[in-house]
């Protein structure tokens, strides 16, 4: 199951990407009906309710427009929770993260060389799947210790890329 937490104002949902369901934080299942009107604009139908939203998204903000009065929104998914559930339980960050394909597709560039120190969020490579550039980007600040593939390669999903520490 892939859920996501979105945050909205200090309103928590669980997104199921599966399902297509937001779970409010006492457990209420909310079901919309989302068309996509244009790039970054939806007209969501939730609960008989007709609602058009804009979203945009900057390198360290999101926001979701609606009925002009502006909501910041902070997403988490459930890979991004876990991690720091696991980090709290240890006390530390684990000394290795490898970064898997998250799709099959082709590698098109390589943005970062072995060896190099990166920060989170930095772009290390770019994966092309369904004639759509997707950039791979580091979960966390470390050194960039293995490169596992190389430009012109193919990677099935889950594939290793890449190894940070």
């Amino acid at each position: 199951m892939n859920n996501t937490t979105i945050t909205i104002s200090g309103f928590s949902y669980s997104f199921d990407e599966m399902r297509n369901v937001l779970t409010d934080s006492r457990g209420r299942e909310i079901i919309a009906d989302v068309k996509k009107i244009s790039e970054g604009e939806f007209s969501v139908l939730i609960d008989g309710k007709s609602i058009h939203l804009f979203l945009s998204r900057s390198k360290h903000l999101s926001t979701a427009t609606v009925n002009n009065y502006i909501f910041e929104i902070q997403r988490e998914t459930m890979r991004e929770k876990l991690e720091k559930q696991l980090q709290k339980d240890s006390g530390t960050i684990t000394s290795a993260v490898t970064v898997r394909a998250p799709m099959p597709g082709l590698i098109t560039k390589m943005l970062i060389q072995e060896g190099s120190h990166i920060n989170a969020g930095d772009g290390i490579l770019v994966v092309e799947a369904m004639k759509m550039e997707n950039e791979i980007k580091s979960p966390r600040t470390g050194n960039l210790k293995k490169i596992f593939v190389k430009e012109k390669q193919t990677v099935e999903k889950n594939d290793n890329l890449f190894t940070i520490e």
